[in-house]
């Protein structure tokens, strides 16, 4: 069944986030690495041939990595190499050009926030901060020096309240993108990274791992007959009980308008029969209370354990096509998928 396949196959919020990072990353190395070259030409033909020669190799270096992990996300050896460096070369200057190099000091604060995340950010400027202003202090008039060292920690600090904000932010963000608005459960951005990870615990440690995929019976009749309105407070109640059921570490996605999948780690078959049959009892013998009437609403549920030599994609599939079972006998009851997926041929 391409259905619910389909609807999975988009990137994921993290995805989009990582890629977004390495890209920043990688433009700041590559930045970093001509304007060192650059420079290096300029301090070879005004006779700073130690200082020219490190900023060659640096340069070198820079761009080499740049090239090596284009696309790819730089390990943090090497960015803390990168930082290592140029905090090196600029102490440098600041001994041997005064007050010129000091002004190489404020980018490299600024760079440790987009290289580092968070604390790791605030950490790294922060030991440049206290790195440059030795140096200053030692080479530069007392005068001049502790006004270069305080804009230096108003940088520090300024940094420091934007990355909190900025990971604050992205929790936030990160929590709207992958929640559905409606009822609370996530929804369907992260369903293909948790059934991949579930498929790679089993096929590396044969940890099991079930997947529910639920469906309101008739609830376009419902819709029709009480308006939408009320059926999105049937689905916010549905939601609700199905919370009571599930584990914490069970995982609950709205996927559809009406159908859910529920992600049980560590489960076989037959703990998610267990937990199908309290679901679809938790929603049928209680009716469902709106603002002007209640109704009865049932619950049709397909499960299926993870299996060797399956994709996430496979999996999937013979838990919807047990949910199609369960519909064509009846609804309101649980069916088990086959060992063997029948769509197993199924492409995206």
């Amino acid at each position: 069944m391409q259905r619910i396949a389909k609807k999975l196959s988009t990137e994921s919020a993290d995805d989009l986030l990582q890629k977004f990072k390495i890209k920043v990353t990688g433009n700041i190395m590559w930045a970093g690495g001509i304007t060192v070259l650059l420079l290096t030409v300029a301090q070879l033909l005004i006779g700073n041939t130690a200082q020219g020669s490190v900023m060659l190799v640096a340069g070198v270096f820079f761009i080499g990595m740049a090239w090596r992990y284009h696309g790819r996300r730089i390990p943090i050896i090497i960015r803390l190499s990168f930082i290592g460096l140029l905090s090196a070369i600029t102490a440098m200057s600041i001994v041997l050009n005064s007050y010129i190099g000091v002004y190489w000091t404020y980018p490299l604060l600024v760079a440790c926030f987009f290289l580092f995340s968070g604390r790791q950010g605030i950490g790294a400027a922060a030991v440049l901060t206290l790195l440059f202003s030795t140096v200053v202090f030692v080479s530069l008039p007392l005068n001049d020096s502790w006004r270069v060292c305080a804009s230096l920690a108003i940088i520090l600090v300024l940094g420091a309240v934007f990355a909190v904000l900025l990971e604050q932010l992205q929790q936030l963000l990160r929590k709207l993108v992958v929640t559905d608005t409606l009822t609370g459960v996530q929804n369907r951005h992260l369903v293909t990274q948790v059934l991949e990870e579930a498929s790679y615990r089993f096929a590396r440690y044969r940890r099991p791992s079930s997947i529910i995929m639920a469906d309101l019976d008739h609830f376009k009749k419902l819709n029709d007959a009480h308006g939408h309105l009320f059926g999105d407070q049937i689905l916010k109640q549905v939601a609700e009980r199905m919370r009571s059921v599930l584990r914490q570490n069970d995982q609950l996605f709205r996927v559809g308008g009406e159908e859910f999948l529920i992600v049980l780690a560590e489960a076989q078959l037959s703990d998610a029969l267990r937990v199908a049959d309290k679901l679809k009892n938790t929603i049928s013998q209680t009716p469902f209370r709106g603002k002007t009437t209640q109704v009865e609403v049932t619950l049709s549920l397909g499960v299926a354990e993870v299996v060797k030599d399956q994709s996430w994609v496979e999996w999937l599939n013979r838990a919807d096509t047990a949910l199609l079972e369960a519909k064509r006998k009846g609804r309101n009851q649980v069916r088990k998928a086959s060992s063997v997926s029948r769509d197993a041929s199924l492409q995206l």
